[in-house]
């Protein structure tokens, strides 16, 4: 019997990032999920439907280093098949010339500069199997809301260029970022064209079948390719 492989789901007791933990549990994958410590600490009930689940559970938040670098510890030196990170904040609905300097902070640092930095801390075990991979969830509209929209847009181009060096290096892990579809979560305020569940299915298949040729690509959830 073929070893399970190991996943990595950052941001995981809700919406996305919990129904991903499901399906890949449903693969036979090992899962190992994260939360924030601040969550963890609440008592929130979503941890509580996340520890139903056989996922292994981590602290990480993106907002602090040292989380990032203990749950890499925590991790070990078993090596990691997919890491995907789902964390993130909602769109900030205001005006361009009411978006402060401190919103402006936060999101980049949330959605940019804590995505970078766990592949940072999380590249060694990444590269301790041959077919690796890492998914960016990342976003391709909320044109209207200016915050939102340079963060992803960093990330997007921070994949891109992490994804050319390696390249040169002679890195064999294949990254890209996915456009999850508009689906209701509490992020987007319960608000949604697209159906959580078919989203989600979809794109454990796409996820599952990356190759090199992927790598560096930004990708909608049906598994449409844009041009970037």
């Amino acid at each position: 019997m073929a070893a399970k492989k190991n996943i990595l789901i950052v941001g995981a007791n809700r919406g996305i990032g919990f129904n991903l933990v499901k399906a890949f549990l449903k693969e036979s994958w090992d899962v190992t999920s994260t939360v924030r410590p601040q969550t963890l600490a609440a008592l929130d009930r979503s941890v509580d439907d996340l520890y139903k689940t056989s996922a292994r559970v981590l602290q990480l938040d993106y907002l602090d280093e040292n989380t990032i670098e203990e749950a890499a510890a925590a991790w070990g030196d078993k090596p990691l098949h997919l890491l995907i990170k789902v964390a993130g904040l909602p769109p900030h609905p205001k005006p361009w010339n009411e978006q402060t300097a401190d919103l402006l902070v936060e999101r980049f640092r949330v959605m940019t500069v804590g995505p970078l930095l766990t592949i940072n801390y999380f590249l060694p075990m990444l590269e301790k199997t041959a077919e690796s991979k890492v998914v960016n969830l990342s976003s391709e509209n909320f044109g209207k809301f200016m915050a939102y929209r340079v963060a992803k847009a960093a990330l997007n181009q921070g994949m891109v260029t992490m994804a050319r060096e390696w390249e040169n290096e002679g890195r064999n892990v294949t990254m890209i970022c996915v456009e999850p579809g508009f689906v209701a979560t509490r992020l987007t305020k319960w608000t949604g064209d697209d159906d959580m569940y078919t989203c989600v299915a979809v794109m454990v298949k796409l996820f599952q079948g990356l190759t090199r040729e992927d790598h560096g690509g930004f990708f909608k959830w049906d598994g449409t390719r844009f041009p970037f």
